[in-house]
C-alpha cells in the first residue's frame, strides 16, 4: 500500500485516504502479507519488509494510519521505485497507490510502470478528493493493469475498498494477446485481465 502525505493532502483528504486503507486492511487474513509506504519528501516504511497480516499487525497498521500528518511535496516517482525495486521478475503482488495525483509528471510514472511491473504484479489507484488528478490515476491504474477507484470527500470508503478486492482476486484469464492480420496496434499496451461480469476494454487501429 502506498499513501501519498503530501501537503495537498492535508486534513480531510489524507483522513479519507486512511479511511479506505484501513478497510482494506480490515479484508486481509493471517495468510496475506502487508507492506506500507507513505511518501512525501521521502518514501518511509511501515517495516523494514512485509509482514504476515495477522491479528497483532492489522492493528499495527490501523495505529500507524492514524498518526500520519501531511506536509511536504510529492515525490511520488521515489515511492513507486522503492515499492518495485524488491520486486522480482515472478513475484505476485497487489499495489495500492492512493493520492489526490497532485504532481506535474504523469508520463515517468507510467513508464516506470511499463517497464518495471512484474508481469504478474497488478497496481491499483485510488483518486481522494474533488479535484483528482486522473491525468495520472487513469492511466497509472491502466499501466499497472489494474482497476481506478476515485472516492470523494465524506464519501463511505468500504465500496472502494470492496472494488478493489474484487480485482485482486482471481481473474479469469490473464495475459490477454489481440493479433490479427488487419491489427496495426492497440491501447493499451498491456491489456487488462478478463474478469467475470466486467468487459476488457481496448482501443485498436485497422488496416483498411
Amino acid at each position: 500500500l502506498l499513501i501519498d502525505t503530501s501537503g495537498s493532502m492535508s486534513g480531510e483528504p489524507l483522513a479519507q485516504a486512511c479511511r479506505v486503507l484501513e478497510a482494506l486492511v480490515d479484508t486481509l487474513g493471517d495468510g496475506d502479507s502487508l507492506e506500507m509506504i507513505e511518501f512525501s519528501d521521502a518514501p518511509r516504511r511501515w517495516k523494514r519488509k512485509p509482514v504476515r497480516a495477522d491479528a497483532a499487525a492489522r492493528r499495527d497498521a490501523r495505529k500507524w494510519l492514524r498518526a500520519l500528518r501531511a506536509s511536504g511535496s510529492t515525490e511520488m516517482r521515489a515511492a513507486l521505485m522503492e515499492a518495485l525495486a524488491p520486486l522480482r521478475g515472478e513475484s505476485q503482488r497487489q499495489i495500492v497507490l492512493v493520492s489526490d495525483g497532485a504532481i506535474g509528471f504523469e508520463r515517468e510514472i507510467v513508464a516506470d510502470l511499463l517497464t518495471r511491473l512484474p508481469p504478474a504484479s497488478r497496481l491499483h489507484t485510488v483518486g481522494v478528493g474533488a479535484g483528482v488528478n486522473r491525468s495520472l490515476t487513469e492511466p497509472a491504474a491502466r499501466a499497472g493493469r489494474g482497476v481506478e477507484v476515485i472516492i470523494g470527500l465524506g464519501e463511505d470508503p468500504e465500496p472502494a475498498a470492496r472494488r478493489i478486492c474484487a480485482r485482486t482476486a482471481a481473474p479469469l484469464v490473464v495475459d490477454l494477446v489481440l493479433e490479427g492480420s488487419a491489427l496495426v496496434e492497440h491501447a493499451p499496451r498491456r491489456l487488462p485481465d478478463l474478469f467475470a461480469g466486467a468487459p476488457a476494454l481496448c482501443a485498436v487501429a485497422l488496416s483498411p
